[in-house]
This record gives structure tokens, C-alpha cells and sequence, in this order.
């Protein structure tokens, strides 16, 4: 693969995914994440799948989640840029109603994880950024390089956990986007849940009323079903009351109506209820840690690679997010954290058996964007699945990891993606196990990989 040495004709590769796509007008939106970009398509027979896979910088096209998705790698970002730049598809463009024979294809599950990826992918690089940051302070003050009483250590607490803290906003801005909402009153809405009065008022433990009727607070900071369901209900109500108001006062009467009759609903009603769910789910899993952590570990560490193609991992987040409110951590993505550490070992076992020049060249630079990056789809497209084995070892190797993960109880305080610059984070915060499971996933895949996974003779075919 010596056009791996070329240098990557961005702009190209851009016009020619839009064109092989069916060209803007059969573009609805485009979004993108670490290493896709994120179609939907009004008429996914027209676009050239075969053609598209050929393009030099082009991994693989998946369709799922009713996207249209191209794996670019970690040069995403740049083709994205060069779509938007020459104005292939516009930045701005909405996404439009399916038609409802289109509607009556799609599954329960498929816009389950539509839904779920369009309200979190948005603002999961900000997020795991913060992540990232609250696990390096936990290394600096295990470390004792920084005093928990020092203003630095506030200041960069504050930046670490600022956007956990208010998370409701955040989710009310994608949630408004995606419900069809008007995104400003569902931060309005989301703002009013998590404001100091309200805040002051839970702490005091107080009875709270409104007009009389009682009204059970709860602590909404870093909370997540209340704001989504909140929202969810806000685009249904605007939709009911827009039409029925004057068009000279819509755009004062429609916000407030959404404002008052949603905000009470989601104190008196929503709130309560969801949290009760959300207690009650967080109990079951860890119930179902305590009584059997190793099968737990091993189904869902074993299965999660697969997860990761499909996109099911997306329906994890909500949970995780709700297990960070009431836990004050969460075991799910703990047990998950092997996978990327065994997609880099299963990676590094292709690099070193091959003899393939291209198959060196893919290998090395996607063993090292997932190992030091956490970035394992330019692995699991371009080499892994390619050739099975080494993916089911992965698979494997991720189990193996899940077990050792859930048995010591391991709790990650702070969303972190699995790799070699957050391994130190990751340690402090779960202790030596995490360690053990990485070494496992890199050595184990490797090793497993160079002996049984892999040959020559698999590329040839």
C-alpha cells in the first residue's frame, strides 16, 4: 500500500465522498465524530458504497443507526473541513422528516442509538477532555504534586468538573436540536434545575411547595433523564401551541408557555419519577455486579468490540452518565476498558508477523493511533476485521479483561477512554487491576495474534 506514503489529497477525497453520496441534494445532514463522517442520506440505494470504500483515505462505509457512516481515521476532521470549506453541503443544513414508509423500516433499537448518539456525540470530545483533566489532578494530588486546598487545585477542579456539574444544559442544547425543540428554552429549562436557589433548597432538606402542592426535590447537577425527557416533552408541546398562537406574538408567547408549564412538570412530575428509575437501575446493576461480577465482566467486556461496530455502545452513556450522578462513578465503561488496549495488542501482533510492506505500513500507524489515542476504528476497519481472527481474539482479550475489571470492583469516577497517556489517570482512579487488564489486552493480543491470529497468507487471500 505505497499510496499509504502519499500525501492525502484532502480536498479530493472531500469532493469525491459527496459525489459518490449522490451529491448534496441527497445529503439531509452531516456531522462527524473521532474518525467518521456522519451522513444521513434521503436515499441511502443511491450512494456508491464499493466506489466510496476504493477512495484512497476511505477505511470502510457502515450503515447503521439510520446513518450513512464513511471511516475516515484520525484525518476526519480535515475532510469535514474541506466538505463544509468548499461548500459541498452546508454546514446549516437541518435534518428533514423521513418519509413514513422510511419511518416504518427503521427499529426500536436503530432510533434508540440515533437518538442517544445525536444528543451525546456532539459534546463527548468536551467531555472526555474534562475527563481527562479531573484524572491527571487525581494523579497530581495522589502524588501529592498539588494540595486539594490550593486555589490552583480549585481553579482547575472547577474547569474539570464544571461541565459534569452542569451537564443538564449541555444534554438540553443536543436534546432541544434533535427533538426539534427550541434549544435556548430547553437551556432555559435545564438552567433553572440546576440554579444555586434550587441547589440551596435540596441541601436544606426543607419542604418545598408550589401553590400549596408538595413538590420533592431532587438533585438535578449531573442528573440526565429528567432534562432529556424534559425536552423531549417541550417539543411536543411546541409543536400543539405554536399553531394556535398569533404569529405577531408566537416568538414571546410560544418560549414562555414551554418555559412555566415544562419547567413545573419537570419538578413536580419528571424529575421525581426519573429518579426513582435512575436509583432503581443503578441498584440493579450493581446488584447484578455483586452477585455474579464475573459473568458481568466477561458478557459485556467480551461483547463491547462488537458494540463498537454497531454503535450499540452509544445506549452505555445514558446509563453511565446516571451511574456518575448516583454512584458517583460508574462500572460499566470500567469493564470496557481492555478493548482498546487489545485492539492495539491484536494490531501490534499483525504489525510484527507480517512481512507485507502495506500491511506494515497500515499496521504501525493505526497500533499507534489506537494505543496512544484510544482511536481504534483505523485497527478494527483497516486490519482487525479484515482479517477475523485477529478481532475475535480482541473480543477475547476483552473478556478476559472484563472479568479481572468487574471482580475488583473497579469505578471509573471520571469518563476516560482506554489508552497508554490515560492509563496513569486510570490507575489512580482503579487502582492496579486496570493495569493488569491493559497489559493483558496489549500482550495477550499480541502474542495471541502473532502465533494463531495472523499470516501472510490471510492477505494473499
Amino acid at each position: 500500500m505505497a499510496k499509504t506514503k502519499e500525501k492525502k489529497d484532502y480536498p479530493q477525497l472531500a469532493r469525491d465522498i459527496v459525489a459518490l453520496v449522490g451529491g448534496a441534494e441527497n445529503v439531509d445532514s452531516l456531522t462527524h465524530c473521532v474518525t467518521r463522517l456522519r451522513f444521513k442520506l434521503k436515499d441511502e440505494s443511491i450512494a456508491k458504497d464499493k466506489e466510496i470504500e476504493a477512495l484512497k483515505g476511505v477505511l470502510q462505509v457502515m450503515k447503521t443507526s439510520g446513518q450513512y457512516q464513511v471511516v475516515i481515521g484520525t484525518d476526519v476532521t480535515q475532510v469535514y473541513d474541506e466538505i463544509l470549506g468548499q461548500n459541498l453541503v452546508s454546514a446549516q443544513k437541518q435534518e428533514k422528516a423521513q418519509e413514513p414508509q422510511q419511518e416504518e423500516k427503521k427499529t426500536f433499537l436503530s432510533v434508540a442509538i440515533d437518538t442517544i448518539s445525536g444528543i451525546f456525540l456532539p459534546f463527548i470530545g468536551a467531555f472526555m477532555a474534562t475527563g481527562l483533566l479531573k484524572g491527571i489532578l487525581v494523579i497530581c494530588t495522589t502524588l501529592s504534586v498539588l494540595s486539594p486546598e490550593s486555589t490552583t487545585y480549585t481553579l482547575l477542579f472547577s474547569m474539570a468538573d464544571g461541565m459534569l456539574t452542569f451537564l443538564p444544559i449541555f444534554l438540553a442544547h443536543t436534546a432541544g436540536k434533535k427533538f426539534g425543540a427550541n434549544p435556548y428554552v430547553s437551556m432555559a429549562i435545564a438552567a433553572a434545575l440546576v440554579h444555586p436557589n434550587i441547589s440551596a433548597l435540596f441541601g436544606s432538606g426543607a419542604p418545598v411547595d408550589f401553590l400549596g402542592i408538595p413538590v420533592t426535590l431532587i438533585n438535578y447537577q449531573s442528573s440526565v433523564i429528567p432534562i432529556v425527557v424534559a425536552v423531549f416533552l417541550q417539543a411536543k408541546l411546541e409543536k400543539l401551541v405554536q399553531p394556535r398562537i398569533h404569529q405577531a406574538v408566537r416568538g414571546i408567547i410560544a418560549p414562555i408557555i414551554s418555559l412555566v408549564v415544562v419547567g413545573l412538570l419537570t419538578f413536580m412530575v419528571i424529575g421525581p419519577v426519573s429518579n426513582l428509575l435512575a436509583v432503581t437501575l443503578s441498584n440493579g446493576i450493581s446488584a447484578l455486579l455483586g452477585i455474579a461480577p464475573p459473568v458481568a465482566g466477561a458478557v459485556l467486556g467480551a461483547l463491547y468490540p462488537l458494540m463498537l461496530i454497531f454503535g450499540f455502545h452509544w445506549g452505555i452513556i445514558p446509563l453511565a452518565m446516571n451511574n456518575f450522578a448516583t454512584m458517583g462513578g460508574d462500572p460499566l465503561f470500567a469493564i470496557t476498558m481492555t478493548t482498546n488496549f487489545a485492539v492495539a495488542g491484536c494490531t501490534l501482533g499483525v504489525l510484527l508477523k507480517t512481512k507485507d510492506q502495506d500491511v506494515r505500513e497500515l499496521s504501525l500507524s493505526a497500533f499507534v493511533s489506537a494505543l496512544l489515542g484510544g482511536v481504534t476504528e483505523p485497527a478494527i476497519y483497516g486490519v482487525l476485521l479484515k482479517y477475523k481472527k485477529p478481532f475475535a481474539i480482541v473480543c477475547v482479550m476483552s473478556g478476559i479483561g472484563g472479568v479481572i475489571l468487574a471482580m475488583s470492583g473497579a469505578l471509573l469516577t471520571a469518563m476516560l477512554t482506554g489508552n497508554l497517556m490515560t492509563l496513569p489517570a486510570l490507575v489512580a482512579m482503579m487502582g492496579a487491576p486496570v493495569a493488569i487488564a491493559a497489559a493483558i489486552g496489549v500482550i495477550g493480543g499480541a502474542v495471541c495474534t502473532y502465533l494463531f491470529g495472523y499470516s501472510d497468507d490471510m492477505n494473499q487471500k
